[in-house]
């Protein structure tokens, strides 16, 4: 029961990030747009078009590495309070949580939400649904890709909670 009240904050609070963060700033998630939605859009606004900058790896990387460290250690607590205790069941409660949030993501967000509502369309672009619900399988393919890093997470956490306990 713990296992299925996590997954359903999981996807609560990812939802809640995601499409908070495109209501808030519709141009944050620019790159995961449609292209034809991204051209019709920077052609419309060209302000938005990035001159190119040297780019600060050494800071992304830092970024990155931080963001996975805070999103392994909340994960070993999810799965620990659902009752994990070696390293099979960490990794199996761990894929389970990944799983449901990254569907959820897939079919609810990318799919439902993030296609259909015009509230969350990037400007000038609010009539393009053909175009907005032409990135449908270019979401299912990424749930594909992101079911893989789940299990690469889950061997971590799994590794994390066998050292715990």
């Amino acid at each position: 029961m713990i296992l299925f009240i996590e997954c359903i904050i999981g996807c609560i609070l990812f939802g809640t990030g995601i499409v908070g963060s495109v209501l808030v700033n519709k141009t944050m998630w620019l790159h995961e747009y449609a292209p034809a939605v991204r051209e019709e859009f920077l052609r419309l606004h060209p302000e938005y078009i990035k001159t190119p900058q040297k780019s600060n790896n050494i800071g992304l990387v830092t970024a990155k590495i931080i963001v996975s460290i805070l999103f392994i250690i909340l994960l070993s607590a999810m799965v620990y309070i659902a009752g994990a205790k070696n390293f099979v069941s960490a990794f199996g409660k761990c894929y389970i949580i990944w799983s449901v949030v990254n569907w959820f993501d897939v079919f609810v967000l990318d799919i439902g939400i993030l296609a259909n509502w015009k509230e969350v369309r990037l400007p000038g672009t609010e009539h393009m649904d053909k175009e907005y619900r032409s990135n449908n399988k270019k979401s299912i393919i990424e749930g594909f890709i992101g079911a893989g890093l789940g299990i690469v997470i889950s061997i971590i956490v799994g590794c994390v909670i066998a050292g715990l306990c």
